[in-house]
């Protein structure tokens, strides 16, 4: 609930502030947190009723079917968007002034990326997962996502999917935050005339932030996964379930974690949070105001 209700203050924010919506460095991360947004109400309590009842609900291939869809493009969004904020990141800091010149620049390098971002993942699974060319699938109840569709079992396609959709991205996304810090290191150091650090600070933090929550809990997973195709099938077999559990701490922390560089919100929600304790107004203060004023009552009459 509280991943909710941060989203839903910071999409309120955004749309009162239409100044700041406007601006191109809150777009993809605010498509992020969109899509973070539909996992928490359309994946997670899904999720959550699996892990409660031990057993998908309801018991049917087409839901199966549907749930692993949206589930993989979902996961397979957040990675490309992650990768493409890092890249944007490099091209507002170190080439705004190129990109702002001409509507063709704005679109190559800001709206296409994130609708690419968007459209890829959902086709792709459409392929993989809803017609699969090579296989049938069967779907298992007691398992988590109804098992693993049948093309993971195929070889090149399972490869394909491992490599491309979620390795790659997650790899870049780490090699790209090295590089971004050491050219911010390097850049500070140097002086780097025609960058206003202080106005770019607060979009670094909270890219670094985003960034690494995502590294930190794909990480475990890839890196088994990839121990298990290329040297032992076995090798942390028994724990591979708990490393798909800790992905599902993504879409509660991601909202909180935005707000890194925003200090504005965080403000905004502290003094919502203040004026809702002081005008909340419990039954005992009533009770206790009640019987205050009864007392002050009687000792007049005596």
């Amino acid at each position: 609930m509280q991943a909710i209700a941060i989203s839903m203050f910071i999409f309120i924010y955004f749309a009162q502030n239409p100044r700041i919506r406007l601006k191109r460095q809150h777009h993809s991360w605010l498509v992020l947190l969109s899509m973070n947004f539909l996992q928490l109400i359309l994946d997670l309590p899904v999720a959550m009723s699996f892990y409660y009842r031990e057993r998908v609900w309801p018991e049917s291939n087409a839901f199966c079917l549907a749930w692993v869809w949206w589930s993989f493009s979902a996961d397979a969004i957040a990675l490309y968007l992650m990768v493409w904020i890092a890249i944007e990141r490099h091209l507002l800091v170190f080439h705004s002034q190129e990109l702002l010149r001409g509507q063709w620049r704005k679109l190559l390098f800001h709206y296409i990326p994130i609708i690419i971002c968007l459209i890829w993942p959902p086709i792709v699974y459409l392929g993989l997962v809803v017609f699969p060319a090579q296989c049938t699938n069967a779907w298992d109840f007691g398992t988590l996502l109804c098992g693993p569709p049948c093309y993971t079992y195929t070889g090149t396609y399972g490869i394909y999917d491992f490599i491309s959709n979620v390795s790659v991205p997650l790899l870049l996304n780490v090699l790209i935050n090295i590089l971004l810090i050491i050219r911010v290191i390097k850049g500070k150091m140097s002086r780097q005339p025609g960058i206003d650090w202080r106005r770019h600070r607060k979009m670094i933090l909270q890219f670094w932030a985003i960034s690494t929550l995502h590294i930190a809990l794909w990480s475990p997973l890839v890196t088994v996964s990839l121990i298990q195709m290329t040297v032992d099938p076995l090798f942390m077999i028994d724990q591979y379930t708990t490393l798909e559990y800790i992905l599902y701490y993504m879409p509660l922390i991601l909202p909180a974690t935005c707000l890194f560089g925003m200090p504005e919100i965080v403000n905004k929600i502290k003094d919502f949070l203040f004026k809702r304790r002081t005008n909340v107004v419990t039954v005992g203060d009533l009770a206790r105001t009640r019987q205050t004023r009864q007392t002050q009552q009687n000792v007049t009459v005596r």
